[in-house]
Parts: C-alpha cells; structure tokens; sequence
C-alpha cells in the first residue's frame, strides 16, 4: 500500500468533468466562417463538471486546458489506486481472524 500512497501524493492537480474541443461560427455577418463549415473559428476549450447538482460550463484557453486535460487524467489514475486500495483492505481485513 506505500507504493499506492506514495504515486497518490506525486499527483498535482485533480479534477472531475469533461473536456471539449469546439469549433463554430462567429456573429459577424460577412465573415467567411457563415458561408463553410471548414472556416469556423477555434478550437474553443469548454470543461464542464458537476457542482452541488448543477452543470458548471467553463471556457478555458489552450493553456488552461493542457493543465486541466492533466488533471482528468489524474482523477482517473487516483479512481484506479483507490480501487486497488480498497480491494488490499479487504483482503487484509478477512485474513484477520
């Protein structure tokens, strides 16, 4: 278990959510993005997540998506160990007599 304790406390950052890559059209009426799909503006960066219930939608630049697509996957990683975790004390606990 020190080795699952150990990875856990090197992560960074976490978070839970989705991460999206979007592309769209702007409101200008002559611009050449209204008139074809290959021009539309982008990527736009949209994390959303759950809150007290609620869905949070947050635009986010290239930066802060680098560091949030990281912190997903290590939401998942510490899912993972958690899991494994959990299973070692089970085990440890019926061996107990």
């Amino acid at each position: 278990m020190d080795s699952i304790k150990k990875h856990i406390n090197e992560l960074e950052y976490i978070l839970v959510g989705t991460l999206s890559k979007r592309y769209g059209p702007c409101g200008k009426k002559n611009c050449r993005c209204r008139k074809n799909k290959n021009n539309w503006h982008g990527p736009y960066y949209i994390w959303t997540r759950k809150e007290k219930g609620k869905t949070i939608t947050k635009s986010l630049s290239k930066e802060q998506a680098i560091m949030c697509k990281k912190a997903l996957k290590n939401m998942k990683y510490l899912q993972n160990e958690i899991e494994q975790w959990k299973m070692k004390s089970v085990k440890a606990i019926e061996k107990v007599r």
